[in-house]
């Protein structure tokens, strides 16, 4: 007889989304909620990448999932990428280098959760790049949810921190991803990478997410984080002032006439999630 199939959990939860899209802001949003943890990349794609099979990569994430839940539970602490001991709502510093590159304030180490939590509270792991990869077996084991924003503002972020995108790669999730590793490679052009990496990552989530589980980050500031009902209904209760941050002045800095006419110019999966007027529009506010 053929094995059952697995059974999702509702309180196990994925959280993936596009390199600078907010999936940082919205796990810091996340816990804030009485019952959630939210947790920064607390699994290294390397000790994933040798595993022998999807399956096998699916069944070590649970593993994971179950083993920082028992922590939390025993000792009030996780593994997560912090900054100061806390999980900040972005990942990147606010002044640039001599470059004009941000750079990664956080580092891997163990986030502590000062809340009581009851044995079923909701946790919320989340990798960008990894998990985007990992969709088609991931979505039969956890609830799974990706964040998204503005195809320009994206790119204008990958031109201003330090970081494999911001030269057109995306190691993370070419590990898992043979097709897009080889697309990457064949692209001699950085910003052509750049517009690959979008188009996959839309493109995934156009496959295998339905539209309710994949926020916008417009949507997600505009809302002050009550758009994250959809991962736990607490979230209802949120209303925190947030600041676009589609038009900080650093963008200003990048070739944001040029990087707009390619993505208008291109005919990518982003035109499902955005009107060609709104990034017309974020290009017209940053002086284009």
């Amino acid at each position: 007889m053929p094995s059952a199939p697995p059974v999702i959990s509702a309180d196990n939860v994925i959280l993936t989304g596009i390199a600078r899209s907010g999936t940082t802001l919205a796990c810091a949003l996340l816990n804030r909620l009485p019952q959630v943890v939210a947790l920064n990349e607390p699994i290294a794609h390397g000790q994933l990448v040798r595993l022998p099979s999807r399956q096998a990569v699916a069944d070590e994430i649970g593993r994971a999932f179950a083993a920082q839940r028992a922590s939390l539970l025993a000792r009030g602490e996780a593994a997560s990428r912090v900054r100061d001991g806390q999980i900040p709502a972005n990942l990147f510093g606010e002044e640039p280098d001599p470059l004009g590159q941000r750079h990664s304030l956080v580092a891997c180490g163990v986030v502590r959760v000062h809340k009581p939590l009851c044995p079923a509270f909701r946790l919320v792991i989340k990798h960008p790049s990894c998990f985007t990869a990992l969709l088609d077996v991931l979505v039969a084991r956890f609830r799974c949810f990706a964040t998204i924003r503005n195809p320009l503002a994206v790119l204008l972020s990958w031109h201003t921190t330090m970081a494999n995108w911001n030269r057109g790669r995306q190691p993370a999730a070419e590990a898992f991803d043979d097709g897009l590793r080889r697309r990457l490679d064949r692209e001699p052009d950085t910003l052509g990478r750049q517009l690959q990496m979008l188009a996959w990552s839309f493109g995934q989530y156009a496959q295998y997410l339905p539209r309710a589980a994949v926020l916008r980050y417009e949507d997600l500031v505009a809302s002050g984080g009550t758009a994250l009902t959809v991962i736990d209904p607490a979230a209802a209760q949120l209303s925190e002032c947030l600041g676009n941050r589609n038009d900080i002045p650093i963008y200003r800095t990048a070739d944001v006439a040029g990087l707009a006419d390619r993505v208008l110019g291109t005919d990518g999966p982003w035109w499902e999630w955005y009107r060609r007027e709104e990034v017309a529009r974020l290009a017209h506010v940053l002086g284009a």
